[in-house]
């Protein structure tokens, strides 16, 4: 049987090859929408579940314009600002709704010109980039602190099939309280 460590291990690794996309990655001229789903597509595979996965659809981006929470491209080109809010937007749409995503964005997207807007999303996906590299650095640390206790509660049980099961069900344990965390975080400050 795979354990979690084993699993832990494989996913950090995976992550790690290429799972941030540093500012000088990105495009520095604009791209069509094409364009942009290919290169988000390439960009971010790592986070495919399965290899028929799209990171991005032309729909989505249309959604995220019309939801107002990603602006409008400039004569049907994205450029570099855009491409930072959509990788920002791919890590949190499986955690906020896109109403939430929206109330995120507002004060950087509303009421400010495009050089403000450009400013602020290169700031603040500088700040991104600097959190996932250190959540990257914690991850296994702070799993390792927790596994101990954990590690009893499923070793406790002789089925592999419920030891599998309680693996996947303490992820998704960990994954909903920080997922609560951020909604409270979100209705708090803004």
């Amino acid at each position: 049987m795979t354990n979690l460590d084993d699993i832990m291990k494989d996913f950090t690794k995976q992550i790690h090859r290429n799972g941030i996309i540093e500012i000088h990655q990105i495009p520095n001229i604009d791209l069509y929408m094409d364009q942009v789903t290919t290169f988000m597509d390439k960009a971010l595979s790592v986070y495919k579940r399965f290899d028929s996965d799209k990171i991005l659809t032309k729909t989505m981006i249309n959604n995220y314009t019309k939801a107002k929470i990603f602006p409008a491209p400039i004569k049907k080109k994205y450029s570099k600002t855009h491409i930072m809010l959509l990788i920002m937007i791919y890590h949190l749409k499986s955690i906020l709704s896109i109403r939430d995503i929206g109330i995120l964005f507002r004060p950087i997207l509303e009421f400010k010109s495009q050089e403000e807007i450009s400013s602020a999303v290169l700031e603040l996906y500088t700040g991104f980039i600097h959190l996932q590299k250190v959540t990257q650095k914690t991850f296994i640390s702070s799993t390792e602190l927790q596994k101990t206790s954990l590690k009893e509660v499923i070793d406790s049980f002789e089925d592999n099939d419920l030891k599998k099961i309680l693996m996947v069900l303490l992820l998704t344990i960990r994954a909903n309280i920080e997922k609560q965390l951020a909604e409270r975080a979100l209705d708090f400050y803004f």
